[in-house]
């Protein structure tokens, strides 16, 4: 037994004067009589104070005492320290990232983590409650704090590593804000330690303990896969891969491409630890069909990054309109076997036909009004166009151009003499892409979900169409402009990583 207050014991020590004003005798009056005969009564009482004959018949003395021991007893608080154990409250957090699918514990990690998080819950007592918060590319409370064990290890068994990325950062701070909610909950981290750098996450009062699966790390995988145009031939298409190998040795690998179960290209590669290797595989423009890409590395443990999938499309014509053009604008088009054109004079242009058409080339007359979400280009400054334009700018001097820019691929434009051009006074949303000493030239944007590619000069007053840059500027602003239009392969492309 200890005291929370042991200096109370000291109200005990009244005990003593208490006790010693029980203790002393009566002091009589001595009186001279003729005989003691009458009293007997007297001598009797005498004899009856004696000190300890008088402390053991007296109750009231005893009741005094027992008052007094539990009023020190009050004072001291006393206590009894057991080790009974309280109430806890556990927050299991469970990974269900891609990676928990590794077979080098069998069957998986995942079950492995789901195994010892049994372990955990059969160890609650009847006074215990858990939680189970999984961990994976979205954090969600599966089971609430509960008693119910039986509960608890049916959600364990339900649990699937899925085919994406998980957040075990997300989790754990979850279980953490729990932790802070309910003060001195206990969290427990089943997982294979992908979750990146935790250090920084503040504890607070909780207890954390982790426990680690897997023990292996023998696995390479496909990190990214993209489908776009060929930068060579526009209206073709290249097949971006990027595979890596993981672990401590280099691992040798086959990347297989296959177009509806047909195998169209083939790579041997050597992985070497934390580093990447991009592919680039052609597909010609005719293909369509579901495109799977497949790894094959002796030894892998983790198959779900080892294929990756995506549905690709046949290229389509261009549907392409030249209003007012001049002849040999028409021929540049029209020589690419991908472009269906259509010419047509400026004042006969009607709104139908700007509809049927994936991309319109203005390169005469009025640029009519009703072109918000359009794609098209203005061969020249007229009128109607986005951009504003001031006074005329005489043999403007090329300073610089984005030379990344879709439309500017394979184009110089260092020695291009321009007879005349006209200022920019307001770009309307546009960006420059050509500049020169007066200002830009070329300019290229979006403009109410369109894109719109302006000419600040007439290519007939500049020595453009004499070269070879003018028929592959055009050809890159029909793919530029037509990338992403309704109906067209863009269109229908999901992003990868997108569900």
């Amino acid at each position: 037994m200890s005291f929370a207050t042991p200096l109370g014991l000291l109200l005990g020590a009244l005990a003593v004067p208490l006790v010693a004003m029980y203790l002393l005798k009566l002091r009589r009056r001595r009186v001279e009589v003729p005989s003691t005969l009458l009293w007997q009564t007297f001598l009797r009482s005498e004899r009856l104070a004696t000190p300890f004959e008088r402390f053991r018949r007296h109750l009231l003395l005893l009741l005094q005492l027992l008052a007094l021991l539990l009023l020190t007893l009050a004072f001291a608080r006393p206590y009894l320290q057991t080790d009974v154990p309280l109430a806890r409250s556990v927050v299991l957090v469970l990974d269900t990232s891609a990676s928990m699918g590794a077979t080098d514990v069998r069957p998986t990690r995942l079950k492995e983590a789901a195994s010892q998080a049994r372990q955990a819950v059969d160890a609650l007592g009847p006074a215990d409650e858990a939680m189970l918060v999984v961990a994976g590319p979205s954090t969600e409370v599966r089971v609430p704090f509960t008693r119910d064990k039986g509960k608890l290890d049916a959600a364990l068994g339900a649990q699937t590593a899925s085919e994406a990325e998980g957040s075990l950062r997300d989790g754990l701070q979850l279980a953490l804000s729990m932790a802070r909610a309910r003060g001195g909950v206990e969290v427990d981290v089943f997982s294979d330690g992908g979750g990146g750098d935790l250090h920084d996450l503040p504890l607070g009062r909780a207890r954390l303990r982790y426990v680690p699966v897997g023990r292996g790390d023998t696995n390479a995988g496909i990190l990214a896969l993209d489908l776009r145009r060929s930068p060579v031939a526009d209206l073709d298409r290249e097949l971006f891969v990027t595979v890596e190998g993981f672990g401590r040795a280099p691992l040798d690998g086959t990347v297989e491409v296959y177009v509806d179960d047909a195998l169209v290209g083939l790579r041997n590669e050597t992985l070497q630890p934390d580093a990447p290797v991009h592919l680039v595989f052609d597909l010609p423009g005719t293909l369509s069909g579901q495109v799977r890409v497949k790894l094959d590395v002796p030894g892998d443990q983790l198959a779900d990054d080892d294929e990756a999938w995506l549905v690709m499309s046949p290229l389509t014509l261009r549907r392409v309109l030249l209003v007012g053009g001049d002849a040999l604008t028409a021929r540049a088009l029209s020589a690419d076997p991908r472009v269906r054109l259509t010419t047509v004079a400026s004042a006969d242009l009607t709104p139908s036909q700007v509809e049927a058409a994936d991309v319109v080339f203005f390169a005469g007359g009025t640029v009519p009004s009703g072109l918000t979400g359009r794609r098209y280009a203005i061969l020249g400054p007229l009128s109607g166009s986005p951009v504003r334009f001031g006074d005329e700018v005489k043999v403007p001097k090329v300073l610089g151009w984005e030379r990344t820019h879709p439309v500017l691929r394979f184009v110089q434009w260092d020695d291009v003499v321009v007879a005349r051009a006209r200022s920019v006074l307001d770009k309307g949303g546009l960006v420059p892409i050509v500049d020169s000493d007066g200002g830009p030239l070329v300019l290229a944007g979006e403009i109410g979900g369109g894109r719109v590619l302006q000419l600040a000069f007439d290519p007939l007053e500049s020595d453009l169409p004499l070269r070879v840059a003018w028929p592959v500027t055009l050809l890159n602003a029909v793919g530029w402009l037509s990338e992403g239009a309704a109906g067209s392969q863009d269109a229908l492309a999901v992003a990868t990583g997108a569900p």
